[in-house]
C-alpha cells in the first residue's frame, strides 16, 4: 500500500500551501518508509540531494498543522509508485529546490504520480505541483 499524505506548511504559508509526501507500507513486515523532497539537501535519513527517505516519521507533520491522508493505492498502482520512489536519482530536480514556484515537495509528488502512470490531481494548495510540466 502507498499513501499520499499532506500537511499545512508552518507560519503564514500554512494558510495557502501544503507539503505532500508518500508513505510506502510493506504489508508483510509492517515497515513503512516516508519519501519526500525537503528544502535542505542531505538533511538526514537516506537522501539524494533534496529527495529524502525517512527524514521524518511517516505520521509527522511539517509544523503547520496535522497531517492528513490525501489518497491511497494498493495492488498494481502501489507497485508502480514504489518503483518510481525507489529511483530517487531519476527525479530531474533532486539537486534543486525553490519554495516558489518550484521545484519543491509538491513538484516531486506530481512527478512521482505522472511517472507511475497515476491520474490523480493534487489539491490547489499543492503549490509547485505544476512546475516543469513539460518534462
Amino acid at each position: 500500500m502507498v499513501q499520499l499524505r499532506c500537511a499545512p506548511l508552518p507560519y503564514i504559508f500554512g494558510a495557502i500551501a501544503d507539503h505532500y509526501w508518500f508513505v510506502v507500507f510493506d504489508e508483510v513486515s509492517g515497515a513503512c518508509r516516508r519519501w519526500e523532497v525537503w528544502h535542505t539537501k542531505n538533511a538526514g535519513g537516506v537522501s539524494v540531494g533534496h529527495v529524502h527517505c525517512d527524514l521524518l516519521h511517516p505520521d509527522a507533520d511539517v509544523g503547520g498543522g496535522p497531517m492528513r491522508i490525501a489518497a491511497e493505492w494498493r495492488g498494481l498502482a502501489a507497485s508502480a509508485l514504489r518503483e518510481v520512489l525507489e529511483r530517487p536519482d531519476d527525479y530531474p530536480h533532486c539537486q534543486r529546490y525553490h519554495y516558489w514556484p518550484g521545484p519543491n515537495s509538491n513538484t516531486f509528488a506530481a512527478w512521482v504520480l505522472r511517472e507511475a502512470g497515476i491520474d490523480h490531481r493534487l489539491h490547489w494548495r499543492a503549490i509547485g505541483s505544476h512546475f516543469g510540466r513539460n518534462w
